[in-house]
């Protein structure tokens, strides 16, 4: 009894073709796997209570897919690299960290006075003093700190205040304020501005920065929950993959 088998076709194109196909399931899988994990982390940064809603953290979550596109395309090791641009912050907020000032230094956080806010100064607004304007203030005798009587190793770092009225016909007999060199502040149109004007104007000062020895970040991501997931996503996304392929033919 003879048995004889033969191979019709080009076997070696038929071979490569079919190589190409699984890589590139698989770069599909993985990709995909990239893009669900970097939207987790996205989702749960907007989720975390920052001030701005975690949009500057959520955005800084970035994702990059190896080989690149064009390059490499029937490897069957691609990858996928989800990565933060803003990776300290990150990793404060992840874990829960205290941070120290260094030797008789305080660390500057800006007031809502010292906010720049409206359409003109972007989503991340800016401010409208720094700490060196500050320094500079205080040598000309209009910035001091002012120390908190119940807790020590806060203080407020302030400046002097003066009144202006204002020239225009809109702005007319409206009270403006300003610190240091020029700088108006309050300058919102807010319902009940006005009497805040006065009073700040009675005070004396504005609080431009809150100076801190030191300050404690809860825990607010957990970077390794959406890490622990990643093997099951990749897993799930492979079969889906492969399973397509198989049921096109």
């Amino acid at each position: 009894m003879f048995v004889r088998a033969a191979v019709f076709g080009r076997l070696r194109e038929a071979m490569q073709a079919e190589v190409v196909t699984v890589a590139g399931g698989l770069r599909r899988a993985v990709a995909a796997t990239g893009h669900e994990v970097q939207a987790e982390l996205r989702a749960q940064a907007r989720s975390a209570g920052f001030k701005d809603g975690g949009r500057s953290v959520a955005n800084a979550w970035r994702l990059n897919l190896y080989p690149a596109g064009g390059v490499a395309p029937t490897t069957f090791k691609p990858a996928a690299l989800v990565w933060s641009r803003m990776p300290t912050v990150v990793t404060a907020f992840d874990r829960g960290a205290t941070i120290v000032a260094r030797g008789r230094t305080y660390m500057a956080i800006p007031t809502g006075y010292n906010a720049i806010g409206g359409r003109r100064s972007g989503r991340r607004g800016g401010l409208r003093i720094t700490p060196a304007q500050m320094m500079q203030a205080g040598r000309r005798g209009e910035a001091f700190v002012l120390p908190s009587r119940s807790r020590p190793g806060i203080a407020l770092w302030c400046l002097r205040v003066a009144a202006a009225t204002g020239t225009s016909r809109r702005a007319r007999n409206r009270l403006r304020l300003f610190v240091g060199s020029g700088t108006e502040v309050l300058t919102g149109h807010r319902k009940g501005q006005a009497q805040r004007r006065q009073e700040v104007l009675a005070q004396g000062f504005v609080p431009m920065f809150l100076l801190l020895k030191r300050v404690t970040l809860r825990k607010r991501l957990d970077v390794a929950s959406v890490r622990r997931r990643v093997p099951g996503l990749l897993a799930r996304n492979t079969i889906l993959e492969l399973r397509g392929r198989e049921a096109s033919r």
